[in-house]
This record gives C-alpha cells, sequence and structure tokens, in this order.
C-alpha cells in the first residue's frame, strides 16, 4: 500500500503535491515498492490522503516523465523496471576506535557561539536574525523566476566565476549611495563577510605580521585574523568608536567597523575617521573597513562609509547583503585596489568557494527592478519605530543603566553597572524565553562581564516592552538596586512633596546619560527638556497616599507613574512601586 510511505504535514512548507512526491521517490529509492504490481490507483491514494484526485493524478504523471513510473495501458503505472537501485550493505558502528580529543586542534581563544534559532523563544534580542515578516518573497520569486529563463539561466549555469550582473549592481546602485564609486575591477563578490575576512587575512597577514582589532569587536573577524597566528593588538573603543592612539603604530593590519561599531553600536565622528586616515599614511599601515549595517541610521544627516570618505587604497572595504535582505543568503562584497582583487579572486577560485551563481544572479535582478530600495525604505520605517520603542522601555525598565546612545544599527549596548553578571543575566533571560547576547563574547582580552547587547532587529514591536520588562526584573535579581528602605535622607510624604517639587526643576539623566531637565508647575503642569536635539514633552504632576504621580504626553509610554521620593540636601531620589530607585537628580529654585 502506497499510502503507508506517504505524511502530509499541513504546515510543511513544501506543497501537497510536493510532499506526497518526495515521499513516493524516497520508497522507491529504497526499494521499499513491489516493481511486479501497479502501484496504488489515484483514486484509492486520493481517498487514502484525504486530497485531490488531481493532486495524485500530477504527482503521477510528473513520476512518469522522470522515469520513476512506467505506464501500461488498462493496468495503471508501475515502478520503472529500469531505474537501478545502489543499495551497499551498511555496517552501523556502535563505538569509535579514536579519542577525536588527541587529533582535534582547537583554537586557543573561543567564544560563545551565539545562538541562531529562536523561532521558540518570544523575546528574540539577539543579532544575526531578520524580521521575517519584512522580507519581500512576491518580488525575490519573481526575480529567482526570471532568472531562471533561457537568456539569464546561462549567467549562472556556467562554468565562468563573473558575476558581472551582480557586481554592476553593486557598483551603480548599493556604493554610490555610501559614497564609493569604483570601477569594475576593484569589486568582488564573496560568500558573506566571513569570506571576505578569510580572502583579506590569507593575503594581508602572516606570523610574522601584527593586526589591530576592535576590542570589544567581531568575534568572527579576530576568528579569520588569527588563523595565521599573527600578533593580534587589541583596539579599545571609546563613545566615538575606535581610539586613535600609540597601538596603531605597531600594526601592519587595522580591523575596524566605523559606521557601526561592533558591538557597542557607536558611529566614529568625522574627526576621529581623519585621525584614523592620517595614522595609517603616517605608521604605513592598511584599514579593513567592515561596513555594518551602513543603511541603517537614524539621524537625518547620512554619513559616508570611511572609504567613500577618503578614495585612498589603504581603505579595503567590506560589507554584505546579510543583514538587509537575509543572513542565508551568504552574499557579501568587498571593494579595494585591482591587485588585491584580482589576487582575492584567484585564491577564491583556488579553493572553489563561490557564491552560488543563481542567487547571485537573482540579487542582481531585485537591485535592478528598485525592489532593494523599496525593502530598505521599508526596514527603515519599521527599525525607526522598534528603535523609539527601545529607546523608550529602557529608560522606563533600565534607568540610569549606562545605556550606549545608539544612533545607528539595529541594537543597543547596555554598559551596566560594574559587578554586574551579564552572563548569569543571560542564563537565567533564556529560561524565561528571552534570548540576549551577554557583552563578554565579544572580548578576546581584558573579557568585561557587566555589558550586554540587544538586538531589535528580529522581535516583533509588540513584544519589546515586556521582554525589556521581565529583563529588568532579572537584572535586579542579579545586582539589587538601591531600595527605598535603605535610602539616606527624609522620606518626603504628602504637602512635603507639593512644596518641595512645586516651581522647582529637577536635573536628572537618562538611561543613555543624556541629561534632561524637568520642571514642575505650581498649576500641576511639567515640562521636560532633554539635551538631545528636539527632545521635550509636556505632562502633569499630582500627589496622592503620599506620592508623586505624573504622566507624559510621549516619553515614558504615556503612561501614569507612581513615585516615593527621598530629599537629601538638593538632591532627589524617585523610587518605584517595588521599592527600586529609578533615578537621582538635583533640585533648583527656578
Amino acid at each position: 500500500m502506497l499510502e503507508k510511505y506517504i505524511h502530509i504535514d499541513p504546515n510543511h512548507s513544501l506543497s501537497l503535491q510536493d510532499q506526497i512526491k518526495t515521499s513516493i521517490t524516497q520508497a522507491i529509492v529504497s526499494g521499499f515498492l513491489d516493481r511486479s504490481v501497479p502501484v496504488t490507483s489515484s483514486r484509492k491514494l486520493a481517498m487514502s490522503l484525504k486530497v485531490s484526485r488531481n493532486t495524485v493524478l500530477r504527482v503521477y504523471d510528473q513520476l512518469n516523465e522522470e522515469g520513476f513510473f512506467i505506464s501500461k495501458e488498462r493496468k495503471g503505472y508501475f515502478i520503472n523496471p529500469d531505474f537501478i537501485l545502489s543499495l551497499p550493505k551498511v555496517s552501523l558502528s556502535t563505538s569509535s576506535e579514536f579519542n577525536w580529543d588527541d587529533y582535534l586542534k582547537t583554537d586557543t581563544v573561543s567564544y560563545e557561539q551565539v545562538a541562531q534559532q529562536g523561532g521558540n523563544y518570544p523575546y528574540r534580542f539577539i543579532h544575526g536574525m531578520v524580521d521575517e515578516t519584512i522580507f519581500p518573497v512576491a518580488e525575490w520569486r519573481k526575480c529567482a523566476i526570471q532568472s531562471l529563463n533561457k537568456a539569464n539561466s546561462r549567467q549562472w549555469t556556467s562554468t565562468s566565476d563573473d558575476y558581472d550582473d551582480l557586481i554592476e549592481q553593486i557598483r551603480t546602485r548599493v556604493l554610490p549611495r555610501r559614497g564609493i564609486f569604483a570601477k569594475s575591477e576593484e569589486i568582488m563578490v564573496t560568500m558573506g563577510s566571513q569570506q571576505s575576512l578569510h580572502l583579506i587575512s590569507r593575503l594581508l597577514t602572516s606570523s610574522d605580521s601584527t593586526v589591530g582589532i576592535e576590542n570589544p569587536g567581531y568575534p568572527e573577524a579576530y576568528a579569520q585574523f588569527s588563523a595565521k597566528q599573527p600578533k593580534i593588538v587589541p583596539l579599545n573603543i571609546d563613545s566615538s568608536g575606535l581610539v586613535i592612539d600609540e597601538k596603531l603604530a605597531q600594526c601592519d593590519v587595522v580591523y575596524t567597523t566605523p559606521s557601526n561599531q561592533f558591538p557597542t553600536t557607536v558611529r566614529m565622528p568625522t574627526e576621529r575617521r581623519k585621525e584614523l586616515i592620517e595614522s595609517a599614511k603616517e605608521n604605513d599601515f592598511l584599514i579593513v573597513e567592515d561596513d555594518f549595517e551602513h543603511e541603517v541610521n537614524f539621524i537625518e544627516e547620512d554619513i559616508l562609509a570611511l572609504k567613500g570618505e577618503y578614495a585612498t587604497e589603504r581603505v579595503i572595504y567590506l560589507s554584505s547583503f546579510s543583514s538587509t535582505i537575509a543572513p542565508g543568503l551568504r552574499i557579501g562584497f568587498i571593494v579595494a585596489a585591482a591587485p588585491l582583487i584580482e589576487r582575492a579572486k584567484l585564491l577564491q577560485r583556488k579553493s572553489h568557494t563561490y557564491p552560488p551563481k543563481n542567487n547571485c544572479q537573482t540579487l542582481a535582478l531585485f537591485i535592478s527592478l528598485g525592489y532593494y530600495d523599496a525593502l530598505i525604505q521599508k526596514l527603515l520605517k519599521s527599525f525607526r519605530s522598534k528603535w523609539l520603542t527601545m529607546e523608550k522601555a529602557l529608560n522606563y525598565y533600565f534607568p540610569q543603566s549606562g545605556v550606549i546612545p545608539s544612533l545607528a544599527g539595529t541594537a543597543f549596548w547596555v554598559n551596566y553597572t560594574e559587578g554586574f553578571d551579564a552572563i548569569k543575566l543571560a542564563r537565567l533571560a533564556e529560561d524565561k524565553g528571552i534570548l540576549i547576547n551577554s557583552g563578554e563574547q565579544y572580548y578576546f582580552i581584558d573579557h568585561c562581564i557587566n555589558g550586554f547587547r540587544l538586538s531589535f532587529n528580529s522581535i516583533d514591536e509588540v513584544k519589546i516592552r515586556e521582554g525589556v520588562r521581565q529583563l529588568s526584573l532579572l537584572a535586579k535579581q542579579i545586582l539589587p538596586l538601591e531600595r527605598l528602605e535603605q535610602s539616606k535622607g527624609v522620606h518626603l510624604k504628602g504637602k512635603n512633596i507639593r512644596e518641595v517639587l512645586t516651581n522647582h526643576v529637577l536635573l536628572t539623566s537618562d538611561c543613555f546619560n543624556i541629561p534632561y531637565r524637568i520642571t514642575f508647575q505650581i498649576d500641576g503642569r511639567m515640562h521636560g527638556i532633554s539635551d538631545r536635539p528636539n527632545d521635550v514633552d509636556e505632562g502633569y504632576w499630582w500627589v496622592e497616599d503620599d506620592r508623586l504621580y505624573y504622566q507624559w504626553k510621549t516619553w515614558q509610554f504615556a503612561d501614569i507613574r507612581a513615585l516615593s521620593l527621598v530629599q537629601d540636601g538638593q538632591y532627589l531620589s524617585r523610587f518605584d512601586d517595588d521599592g527600586y530607585c529609578v533615578s537621582r537628580g538635583k533640585l533648583l529654585s527656578i
């Protein structure tokens, strides 16, 4: 009975027709079916599987055309007797004669493998994933079908290693918006950033080289550059990105992520970029610029790539389509001087590690037809909304926690209180269905465990606030904040609260350490001004049950919040419903 070899899953990505066909072909090649008797009739099989008979007929017709079946008049379909099965006898070994620990060579430095599959976790704050709901499936399918026509198929079914169509689209449509104008011979297509880094490290480093890498930085960059055992120099990161100091003078190659530092998300300003280029010229080193999430920018003025700002061959530019289209696409590119590109292509050819040409042809069509530009706009709209929600949630639930102000990228870097254990937070969070990236995995020396990274790329926006709230509760378990009963000063009550606040300004700061001022007016209105440009709000405040109640129009989700107040001289501490200190500021008279 053919039906016993067929299992239909209504949630499977394959159609019913393809599921039936797959099951039948598997049964045939496995030798399970008797070739001397006809296969189950289409009518009977359709009734057994509870599917349309036309579905089964289409499967049978395809199997007949492809040589799995033969049709005999008035007898039905039979398994093709000429279909050759080669099923060698397999001896299953239950034990190994080797202890592979004696043979496998491990890295001298290891880092935690970032979780990539978060389908079963409701709160996915990890990098390396995308929001599948935004991907333009219909447009990509259209391009894929078009790439299969006779004219286009010649491009990717041939044995040549040219990627002219995609290179032309990268050269004319992708790079100019980043300020880069390059010739075709200065561009090559790779299997993502990892292969780009691999090729560059193979060509530019040896055991005698010195390579500077950002610390914290991109773990895969360290893995690739350390493979040939050069001297690795850790380069410090501050609020402006890579620190330009005497360490650079000893380097032959410097790896950096200036547009959106990975993992801290800070952007290197113009003056710092100029210092980096001048140092490279003075000390004769090459710069490898990994342009991570360049398009994701939440400030009005677009910033050029370093290679776009400085047209020098010292800068070798890397990027990929993983964060904008899909990580699984595995298509990246290098922009560099023609001699380097020529050698890199030769090395790629020797190792036979070409990116899939059919995907590249589809991507070329996707860009040329304007779908890529439309996708970028759609992503930016989604990311901006998520970014604002993340910013509010972190300010609400992680006040004064040392979050790095982020104006680009799809993540926030949290430098929590010294002594905090982010590794423990990640473990506790995973048990609650929350995935985060603990910060220690991004260091290859002087590991810090108090930081963690929260990406909002793949999480649903409606889940962001609750995920951050639950994360804050776990953080308080690890390192509790100051509590109301532990505070020093006068616990304000009733009319004292109104007397202390009326016609006063509270100077404080948010979780990003950005100062802001709250003016409490006698009529119950309040006015908030942040040092961040164009960031102001209005609201109301009142006193009830010995606590301050207030509500902003837009800040802090426009929630009504109740806080207990403790005054110590000119300083005022505010405590939430759970008794934890949420902020501390200085009171000034108007």
